[in-house]
C-alpha cells in the first residue's frame, strides 16, 4: 500500500511538472523583456542638469546605471569608444511644491518633480536618430514631512522611478 501511494505521488508530481513546464517550451514566447541581443554595451556619460538642484545628476547617473546593470542583458562600459550604444541624459527641470497645509502655515504634503530628456543613440548614430528629438521624462512623487520623510528622500525616490522610465525605454517594442 506504501509504495502504490509513493508511485501516485510521483506520478502526480511528475504530471504537475509538465503540464506546468509545457508552455514555456515552445511556440516563442518568453517572460523576459524584449531587448534588442544585437546591442551588448551602453556608455552612459554623466547626466546634465540645467537645475539648481545640488548633485541631482549624480545620483541619477548611479540609479541609471545600476537600473541598466540589474534590468537589461547590456554591460555599462566606461568608455565611448567601446559602447555600441550611449544613452546620454538632461535634467530640465527639478522643483519642490506645497500640496496641502496644516492649520498652522505649515507643510503638510508636498510634491518634487524631476524632468529630463533623454536620447539613446548607436555609436557612431545612425541616420534617422542624428535628427530625432530627445524624449522627455518625467516623475513627480508625493511626500509628507509631517510622518518624517525629507525632501532628500523624495528626490531620490522620484530619481529612481526616473531611471525606471528610460531603461524602460531601452526595451523593443513588442
Amino acid at each position: 500500500m506504501r509504495s502504490t501511494r509513493n508511485r501516485r505521488t510521483r506520478a502526480l508530481a511528475l504530471v504537475v511538472l509538465l503540464a506546468w513546464s509545457g508552455p514555456l517550451a515552445g511556440c516563442g514566447y518568453h517572460i523576459r523583456a524584449p531587448h534588442d541581443l544585437s546591442i551588448q554595451t551602453v556608455y552612459v556619460p554623466l547626466i546634465r542638469s540645467t537645475s539648481f538642484r545640488r548633485e541631482i545628476q549624480l545620483q541619477l547617473t548611479d540609479l541609471l546605471i545600476k537600473e541598466i546593470e540589474k534590468r537589461t542583458p547590456y554591460k555599462v562600459v566606461g568608455n565611448p569608444e567601446d559602447a555600441d550604444t550611449v544613452l546620454e541624459a538632461t535634467i530640465n527641470f527639478t522643483d519642490k511644491n506645497l500640496v496641502v497645509e496644516n492649520p498652522y502655515n505649515l507643510p503638510r504634503q508636498l510634491n518634487v518633480t524631476i524632468q529630463a530628456s533623454v536620447r539613446w543613440v548607436h555609436n557612431p548614430p545612425l541616420e534617422s536618430e542624428r535628427e530625432a528629438a530627445p524624449v522627455i521624462v518625467s516623475e513627480t512623487v508625493n511626500f509628507a514631512e509631517e510622518i518624517g520623510e525629507s525632501t532628500t528622500t523624495a528626490y531620490y525616490r522620484a530619481a529612481q522611478n526616473l531611471a525606471t522610465q528610460m531603461v524602460d525605454m531601452m526595451e523593443q517594442p513588442w
